[in-house]
């Protein structure tokens, strides 16, 4: 009798647990679930952030998101050199949509999308609690949750930055005296492309890397169907030959395809991980700089270009006369 009493107990048990984990949220370092953002939806604790168009937004959001109305990374970054906005802009950017000290924030874009992470910059501003939502907009329709279509229009809020590591962004004179150092216990990870890493392809002044950089690409994270973040095994073997000890800084082109590497380096326990947020904008284009598989940018096709627009190559002889006879006098 106490036997079967027992194998009761634990049926039961084994189904409250069952029932207690099914549909419970997940998260993972920054990075969240589906399920987790159903739990926060509608609750006035917590602010999410539809970081795409404002179209994509009315074609249906997550209930209670908001939307700046445009891509959110062209409002927290500079839309010429692409740098994150300063502190007192985000703070009045970020109050703007109803975040303050006591909320959290979850932001989302299409999947893969990651221009909406804007190089961490919730983060370095010590947002109360912030989380990627996993897989973007797609894993949320494809869980089959509800969607709205309706704006939603944020109560503006005050919020106050509270930054807990001022070094969390590298600059470029730092950069550039690790560069020359090469410190054994720092490791430089370029999140670009193949061609960007080896001077193939370029769209600044200089192409190439920065010396001793590693080539992992933004893609490798990620799952190649959903965008989803690769499990940890995977994970772990794409950073074996990264020391858990080291200094770990990332750079990109202009700072936003640093995001999966550092969401992937958190999950797998690296604790200092940095952002050159500069990137390879401001690099590239500084004749200051030290690069490795250096290539100059050849202007000819550029040129070329320019001068098969109709009525530009008249234009430009004519510009050329008026400052031939401006300089005679």
């Amino acid at each position: 009798m106490k036997r079967i009493a027992f194998l009761v107990a634990c049926c039961l048990a084994m189904l409250i647990s069952s029932n207690y984990s099914h549909g419970a949220g997940k998260t993972t370092g920054h990075v969240c679930d589906v399920e987790f953002v159903a739990e926060k939806a509608g609750d006035a604790n917590w602010v999410i952030l539809d970081g795409r168009s404002g179209a994509e937004y009315e074609a249906g959001h997550i209930p209670g998101a908001i939307t700046y109305g445009k891509p959110v990374v062209t409002v927290l970054k500079n839309p010429v050199d692409g740098r994150v906005v300063s502190v007192k802009e985000a703070e009045k950017l970020l109050g703007k949509i109803g975040l303050d000290n006591q909320k959290g924030l979850i932001i989302y874009g299409k999947k893969g999308d990651y221009h909406v992470t804007v190089e961490q910059l919730p983060i370095y501003l010590g947002v109360k609690e912030f989380y990627y939502l996993d897989g973007g907009y797609e894993a949320w329709v494809k869980d089959g949750k509800k969607v709205q279509t309706d704006p939603v229009t944020p109560v503006p809020a005050v919020f106050k930055a509270k930054i807990t590591d001022p070094k969390f962004y590298v600059s470029t004179k730092e950069m550039i005296a690790i560069a020359k150092k090469k410190p054994a216990n720092v490791t430089i990870i370029d999140a670009r492309s193949a061609k960007e890493y080896n001077g193939v392809e370029n769209t600044t002044l200089r192409g190439g890397r920065i010396p001793g950089a590693i080539h992992v690409e933004n893609e490798k994270n990620l799952d190649k169907d959903t965008k989803k973040m690769l499990p940890n095994d995977a994970l772990q073997e794409i950073y074996k030959d990264v020391p858990k000890n080291n200094t770990v800084i990332l750079y990109c082109h202009r700072g936003c395809r640093t995001a999966y590497s550092y969401y992937a380096l958190e999950r797998l326990g690296y604790k200092n991980v940095r952002i050159y947020e500069d990137g390879w904008i401001v690099w590239g284009a500084r004749p200051d700089t030290p690069v490795e598989e250096e290539h100059y940018t050849n202007m000819r096709p550029i040129v070329t270009q320019v001068n098969d627009i109709p009525g530009m190559k008249a234009r430009l002889d004519y510009l050329e006369e008026r400052l031939n006879k401006l300089g005679a006098k």
